[in-house]
């Protein structure tokens, strides 16, 4: 119990809300009623209560809507470059045509990976076609479409992308840590670890009764958390590496 403890210290707000929540789905569903109307029981459900408030009301990050609009913007831009460049594949002008052949070749590099990918996947794919299109053998066909005006459109984009991205996460880094240390957070774990020791004392001293189904329950779903805290961290671990790859 107190490893289980000292790990549920260490998740994040969504996942302490999400296990909490379906905790009291667990107990109320075993219709015990010394449980349900024990003072223990009574407390946690207030305390939850409150935490579920406080959950709705720190989740709004100011800076989410702000980067779904750039998002669109930056996706705007990077499609009316597009159009361009083949709007000149069949030009007159040989110059043009070559032009927007080459360019269209580069363009296609990134173009289907950009549609599918995430916020940050393809902020990955719009810096590395800048980079690349921005080297002399591509400087020329620019020009020769006059397509600068819209690159410097995207290079803005990304720029404000990123800075607005850095305070967003900052925001959530924020919203995290003042819950963690608040104190409706820690006498909230205090008072659901009364709940579970509550379960746990009365499943001992009934091993073939209800309660020791119930906290059999409890074990299965405290599992559950662990694993999928276990899977989130590999995949942010992963994620990180293959930026840290790209860069």
């Amino acid at each position: 119990m107190a490893k289980f403890q000292t790990f549920l210290r260490s998740c994040l707000l969504d996942s302490l809300m999400g296990y909490a929540q379906q905790l009291d789905v667990i107990l109320v569903s075993a219709k015990l009623s010394e449980l349900l109307e024990s003072n223990t029981y009574q407390t946690f459900r207030v305390t939850l209560n409150k935490m579920e408030e406080g959950y709705k009301q720190v989740r709004k990050n100011p800076y989410t809507d702000m980067l779904s609009e750039i998002v669109l913007q930056r996706s705007r831009t990077f499609r009316s470059i597009y159009h361009v460049i083949q709007s000149f594949l069949y030009s007159d002008d040989d110059a043009e045509r070559d032009a927007a052949q080459k360019l269209l070749a580069l363009f296609n590099k990134y173009k289907a990976e950009f549609a599918k990918s995430s916020y940050s996947g393809a902020s990955g794919m719009v810096s590395s076609f800048i980079e690349d299109v921005k080297q002399e053998e591509y400087t020329d066909a620019v020009a020769t479409l006059l397509l600068t005006a819209k690159l410097q459109q995207l290079i803005r984009n990304q720029t404000e992308y990123g800075e607005v991205l850095l305070k967003s996460i900052a925001k959530d880094a924020e919203s995290n840590k003042t819950v963690f240390a608040s104190s409706i957070r820690k006498r909230f774990m205090m008072e659901m670890r009364d709940v579970l020791l509550f379960v746990e004392t009365r499943a001992k001293e009934s091993p073939d009764s209800v309660w020791s189904k119930l906290n059999k329950l409890i074990a299965i779903h405290n599992t559950k958390l662990v694993k999928s805290e276990a899977l989130r961290q590999a995949a942010l671990k992963k994620k990180r590496e293959s930026k840290k790859n790209k860069e």
